[in-house]
């Protein structure tokens, strides 16, 4: 008897196991697992960094954070561009974390960063600015009507140039209302005032998953009744 409730214990204690759940997340050795899109008419793009120079125009930049490669933004000229992955939100979720890094330089001609709602450059209004969005995958790259959680955002008067940062948040309730859904992860930059390098590194979804209540007491039932049993022989 004392052995199965020892068996029972266990498994019950190691019914939750942690998974990752996005690809790739370390960009090795290329973007493979993400889509880059940019808006039409803006120059630059999402590219594969090494080294300690931007992919694009070779200005001096930090160094890949995790491995050799990071995704930077890189351009001579005003655009809006977004690296993203969709991912399967699994149908029992216990706790979930994002965590990500970014290198942030905004500083060659901007003297502040403008954030409207909006990843449109190519308006008369000001755009310079970063976003990180958990957003539903039904609209546009550069769509915000569909965004669930603002995972990061760059406001006015914040400092414009930052070395890899790492950002970690606790987003359990968001994918457990979301549970089985397809939802997508982005990252956004925006620039219309100047030059805006956006390096991105480390990106993870670590989720520990849990089976289902009634599987965990169908479980727990069996091995109760064969104790039982076992106890009566």
């Amino acid at each position: 008897m004392k052995n199965t409730i020892f068996i029972l214990a266990i498994c019950l204690g190691g019914a939750a196991h942690a998974a990752q759940i996005l690809s790739n997340g370390g960009f090795e050795p290329n973007l493979t697992g993400w889509i880059t899109a940019n808006q039409p008419g803006g120059d630059g793009a999402f590219l594969l960094q090494t080294g300690t120079t931007s992919p694009a125009t070779l200005i001096s930049v930090p160094a890949p954070l995790e491995g050799t490669h990071a995704a930077m933004t890189d351009a001579q000229g005003p655009g809006s561009h977004v690296l993203y992955q969709d991912f399967v939100v699994p149908n029992f979720v216990g706790s979930a974390i994002l965590s990500f890094s970014l290198y942030i330089d905004s500083s060659q001609f901007a003297t502040t960063f403008v954030s409207p709602v909006s990843l449109d450059f190519a308006t008369p209004a000001l755009n310079q600015q970063v976003r990180v969005d958990i957003l539903t995958p039904s609209g546009n790259a550069f769509d915000l009507a569909g965004v669930l959680l603002n995972a990061y955002r760059t406001n006015p008067g914040d400092p414009l140039t930052s070395g890899y940062t790492a950002t970690s948040l606790d987003v359990t309730g968001l994918l457990q209302a979301n549970a089985g859904q397809t939802l997508r992860l982005r990252f956004a930059e925006v620039d219309n005032v100047g030059p805006l390098n956006l390096g991105v590194d480390s990106v993870a979804l670590d989720v520990a998953q849990t089976p289902e209540p009634s599987t965990l007491l169908l479980s727990a039932t069996a091995l109760v009744t064969l104790a039982m049993m076992r106890k009566r022989a």
